[in-house]
């Protein structure tokens, strides 16, 4: 088994998604013949897509630039699990990973005018069976609980993968895990993403009780709102 993290965040191996992701995965290598491999969307050169459809029209399922998205491509292909690494920006993915995204578009069928609704999100279909490969969204954000947030990414994903074909480990009040005091439980939370990572390699998904608890907030929320409002009071508004 094969796992692939694409990392997008521009902080690298210093980012907390990243420190998230590498330990779901080492879960995952606990209890898998498993390898896995890094890519660093900040050192990889990505072209934006132009639109131009030329992945639909001219060579179908090729994008027509030729850079580093080739070799992601071939990656992503290869791979069996696909961890997907990338702080919150703006209540979205990093810019690097969402360039990334675009260039995906050669993995899907031509739009032909299919209706999205809530119960079908999934309006094109895909051009390879990925039937076999798993998907897992791993995020790190400053704000103090993942509620809401991150709505406008999980809605972007549904559309690109359809609901519930896809894994989210995201991780809330990233900011105050440098904190000295927040090693304990830093530390604890990144023993239960590592077990996490176990269940995913022996399910290849998560129970819903995993999942929710990859994604609770670390310490109340109304604490994080008092720590968050007496840093930035030392700051000019």
């Amino acid at each position: 088994m094969k796992t692939l993290i694409i990392n997008g965040s521009l902080k690298g191996e210093a980012s907390h998604s990243y420190m998230v992701a590498s330990r779901f995965a080492r879960g995952i290598e606990a209890t898998a013949d498993a390898q896995t491999e890094v890519i660093e969307l900040k050192n990889m050169n990505i072209s934006h897509c132009v639109g131009c459809f030329g992945c639909w029209k001219v060579t179908p399922g090729q994008c027509v630039i030729r850079d580093d998205m080739d070799i992601i491509r071939d990656k992503i292909m290869e791979s069996d699990n696909i961890i997907l690494s990338f702080p919150l920006y703006f209540f979205g993915v990093s810019s690097k990973m969402k360039t990334m995204l675009d260039r995906l578009l050669p993995f899907k069928m031509p739009y032909k005018g299919r209706h999205a609704t809530e119960d079908n999100l999934l309006i094109m279909d895909y051009r390879y069976d990925f039937s076999d490969k798993r998907l897992i969204l791993v995020s790190s954000c400053a704000h103090s609980s993942t509620d809401i947030v991150y709505d406008s990414v999980i809605r972007e994903f549904d559309m690109i993968c359809g609901k519930n074909n896809y894994t989210k480990v995201f991780c809330p009040q990233g900011e105050i895990l440098e904190l000295d005091q927040m090693k304990p439980i830093l530390n604890k939370y990144l023993n239960g993403i590592e077990d996490a990572g176990k269940e995913f390699g022996i399910n290849r998904k998560l129970s819903e009780e995993t999942a929710r608890k990859v994604c609770a907030p670390l310490i109340p929320v109304r604490a994080v709102e008092k720590m968050m409002t007496g840093y930035w009071e030392n700051y000019p508004q």
